[in-house]
């Protein structure tokens, strides 16, 4: 039964991994593609209290924090690449700054259908990354004993 239980939590941070990586790809090259924002309707006044002119620099923060290494974590994970639950909760903390920062670069990027679930998904990573470090280590602990 713990083995079905870690198997569905990795299973689960694998998903989450990759549905955040391939909508931060789709976001970042659309803004890449277009740094005004055109192309995803977000107004360029959102940015007139940053030190932004457009929207380049935060996509490619967006591409590289987000979009690659949720990809690049989920094959960590995937592999059972040694500590690989910190690199979950690594993963769920950059989401979290990252909306954060978005809000308190302008309230106006507010977007409750998307910074609802993506917060939620952030808190997941945290609580996913951290319940499967817990189970490893107890699993570790567990081997020793029998030794």
């Amino acid at each position: 039964m713990y083995t079905i239980k870690t198997k569905l939590y990795r299973l689960l941070a694998i998903a989450l991994l990759f549905f955040l990586g391939f909508w931060a790809l789709i976001g970042s090259s659309a803004l890449l593609a277009d740094p005004t924002g055109t192309l995803l309707q977000i107004p360029l006044e959102y940015l007139k209290d940053s030190s932004f002119e457009d929207y380049l620099i935060p996509a490619i923060v967006l591409l590289l924090t987000i979009g690659i290494s949720s990809i690049l974590i989920a094959t960590t994970v995937i592999r059972k690449i040694k500590n690989y639950p910190f690199f979950i909760m690594i993963q769920g903390t950059l989401l979290l700054f990252w909306l954060t920062a978005q809000l308190l670069l302008n309230m106006d990027f507010y977007t409750p259908y998307l910074h609802i679930p993506f917060y939620l998904i952030g808190i997941l990573l945290l609580s996913l990354g951290f319940i499967i470090k817990e189970e490893n280590g107890q699993k570790e602990y567990n081997n020793r004993e029998k030794s």
